[in-house]
C-alpha cells in the first residue's frame, strides 16, 4: 500500500514556482489530492514551472539524455528534425492549453519589482539586459519567442508544417537552453501573453499598432531602431542566409565561374572552409536545398506587440523597459495610460539601459544570485533608486538622465572604493605579516562579499582585532552598496 503524500507548510510549492507551499498555492490549490490522485498537474503550474515542464519536452523531442552534457554541436543540430519540431510545439499546446488562465498566471507571477523586456532578443543583447537589470528587479519577466499554434493559420502552423521552423526552432531552443540557470533561479520567467489564447485579440493587437504610425517623435524612433537593429544583424544574417545557406554545388561553381580557384587552393578547399564555418555556428541549422519547399522562416523577435506587452505588463504589475529606440518612445509617448509600476521605473530602466558604465556588462548570473543570496538586492536598489532621484529631473526620459545616472552611481563606486583602500590600508599597517598581505591581494572580492572570512583570518593580535572590530561595526558592505560594483570595474 502506497504512502499518501502530505504537504507541510515550508516545503517547496509542487507547482514549481521556487516558493515554499505556504507563500505560493496553499489555500488556492489542493495539491495533495491532485498529488495522491495522479490527475494532470500542468494546469496548476506556474510559469517557472511551465518553463521548467517546456526545457524537459525539448529535451525529450531533441533525444537529450543530459541537457548540461549535450553531444557535439553537429550532432545537437542534427536532432532538428521536422517530427522533433512539431514534438516542441506540441509541447507548447499541452503546456500552454488555449484555456489557459493567463491572467491569473501572471498576477501570480509578479514580485514587488519586475521588469518585462521588450527589445532585441538576440541572446548577446538579451543576456546584456538581463545582467544589468538583475541588480534592482527581483524578477524579469520575457516574452516566450516560441510562438503558440493556436493564433497561426495553417500555412505557417508549426504542427501542420514543421520543416519551415527547423532554423528558427535551433535559434529558439539555444536561447531557452541559455536562460536555464536564470529560470532555475527563480530570476527570469518566460511569459505567454493574453493574445496567445484570443485570435480575435492577437488580430486587434497588430492593428492597434498603427496607432504610432501618426506620431512623429515615434516614427523617427522606428526609422532610428531599423537602422540600429540593421547594424547589429545585418552582417550575421546575410553571412547565414547567402554563403552558409548556398548549397555547396552553387559555391563551386561560383568560384569556378568567378576564376577564385587559383593555385594551390581549389573549389573544394572553399567548401570545406564554409562547412567549417557551418559546423561552428550555433544557430546555423544546414544548407538549403533549392525549391520553397526547403525555405525556412527567419525571425527578428523583440516581445511581441507594444499593446500586448503593455497589458501582461499591467496583469503582472511590472514595469517595461528595452534596448530599442522605438520602443522606449512608445513607453514614454503611452506614460499617460501606464499603471504606477510602469510611471515610476521604466523611465529609470531606460537610464539604467542607457547608462555608459561597461563595467555593468560584466555582470553575471553568479553576481544576480550573489545579491540575493546575501539579501542586499534591496540595499543596491536603494542606493540606485536614491542616485535615481537626484538626477531624473522633470523629463525622466531625456537622454542626460542617463548619463546623469552614470555619473552619480560612478561618485558612489568611487567613495566605497576610497574607504575599501583605507580599510586595507589598516589591515596591512597592523595586521600580521603575510595573512595581512595576502587580505590586500584579495582586493575587491572582500567588498562583494566573496571573501570576509580571508579578512578576518589575515587579522591577528589584539591591535587587528580592533581594526576587524571596527571593520564589521562599521557594517561597510551595509553603508556602501556601491561596493557591489568595485570588482566589476576592475575587470572592465
Amino acid at each position: 500500500m502506497s504512502s499518501r503524500i502530505t504537504l507541510s507548510p515550508n516545503d517547496s510549492c509542487p507547482c514549481w514556482s521556487g516558493k515554499k507551499f505556504k507563500r505560493c498555492c496553499r489555500g488556492a490549490v489542493d495539491w495533495e489530492h491532485i498529488l495522491n490522485a495522479g490527475e494532470d498537474h500542468r494546469p496548476y503550474m506556474s510559469i517557472r514551472g511551465r518553463n521548467l515542464l517546456f526545457i524537459t519536452a525539448i529535451a525529450d523531442a531533441l533525444g537529450l539524455d543530459n541537457i548540461d552534457a549535450p553531444p557535439s554541436l553537429p550532432s545537437f543540430k542534427k536532432a532538428f528534425t521536422p517530427e522533433a519540431v512539431r514534438k516542441i510545439y506540441e509541447a507548447v499546446v499541452d503546456i500552454w492549453p488555449a484555456d489557459t488562465n493567463i491572467r491569473a498566471l501572471l498576477e501570480k507571477s509578479g514580485s514587488d519589482v519586475s521588469g518585462l523586456y521588450i527589445g532585441d532578443y538576440h541572446t548577446r543583447y538579451l543576456s546584456r539586459a538581463i545582467v544589468r537589470h538583475s541588480t534592482y528587479a527581483n524578477k524579469i519577466l520575457l516574452v516566450d519567442p516560441f510562438q503558440h499554434p493556436h493564433v497561426l493559420v495553417d500555412e505557417y502552423n508549426p504542427l501542420l508544417n514543421p520543416a519551415q521552423y527547423r532554423t528558427q526552432t535551433l535559434k529558439n531552443v539555444n536561447l531557452y537552453f541559455s536562460l536555464l540557470p536564470w529560470i532555475d533561479a527563480g530570476i527570469v520567467e518566460l511569459i505567454r501573453t493574453p493574445a496567445d489564447f484570443d485570435r480575435k485579440l492577437n488580430f486587434d493587437s497588430f492593428r492597434l499598432s498603427d496607432r504610432f504610425k501618426s506620431i512623429p517623435k515615434v516614427r523617427a524612433a522606428l526609422d532610428a531602431s531599423a537602422n540600429d537593429l540593421k547594424s547589429r544583424h545585418y552582417k550575421n544574417e546575410m553571412l547565414h542566409q547567402s554563403l552558409l545557406s548556398m548549397p555547396d554545388a552553387v559555391i563551386k561553381r561560383d568560384i569556378q565561374r568567378l576564376g577564385l580557384a587559383k593555385g594551390a587552393y581549389t573549389a573544394e578547399d572553399f567548401v570545406r572552409y564554409v562547412q567549417s564555418k557551418r559546423d561552428q555556428d550555433p544557430d546555423f541549422l544546414e544548407p538549403l536545398g533549392m525549391g520553397k519547399d526547403n525555405a525556412q522562416l527567419h525571425m527578428l523577435f523583440t516581445g511581441g506587440t507594444f499593446d500586448m506587452a503593455r497589458l501582461s505588463a499591467q496583469m503582472s504589475q511590472s514595469y517595461l523597459f528595452t534596448d530599442l529606440e522605438v520602443r522606449w518612445a512608445m513607453i514614454e509617448h503611452d506614460r499617460r495610460e501606464q499603471h504606477a509600476e510602469n510611471s515610476v521605473w521604466s523611465p529609470f530602466a531606460k537610464a539604467m539601459q542607457n547608462a555608459k558604465l561597461t563595467y555593468l556588462n560584466n555582470l553575471d548570473l553568479t553576481h544576480a544570485l550573489r545579491l540575493r543570496q546575501e539579501g542586499r538586492l534591496l540595499s543596491l536598489r536603494s542606493l540606485l533608486t536614491s542616485v535615481w532621484e537626484k538626477v531624473r529631473g522633470d523629463d525622466p526620459f531625456d537622454e542626460q538622465a542617463a548619463v546623469h545616472l552614470a555619473n552619480n552611481l560612478t561618485d558612489a563606486v568611487n567613495e566605497a572604493e576610497a574607504e575599501w583602500f583605507a580599510i586595507k590600508k589598516d589591515i596591512t599597517k597592523y595586521g600580521a605579516g603575510g595573512l595581512a598581505a595576502g587580505a590586500v591581494s584579495a582586493g575587491p572580492m572582500i567588498a562583494t562579499g566573496n571573501a570576509l572570512w580571508a579578512a578576518a583570518a589575515a587579522v591577528a593580535g589584539t591591535a587587528g582585532m580592533a581594526i576587524w572590530s571596527r571593520y564589521q561595526n562599521a557594517s561597510f558592505l551595509k553603508r556602501y552598496p556601491a561596493a557591489f560594483f568595485i570588482d566589476l570595474k576592475e575587470d572592465d
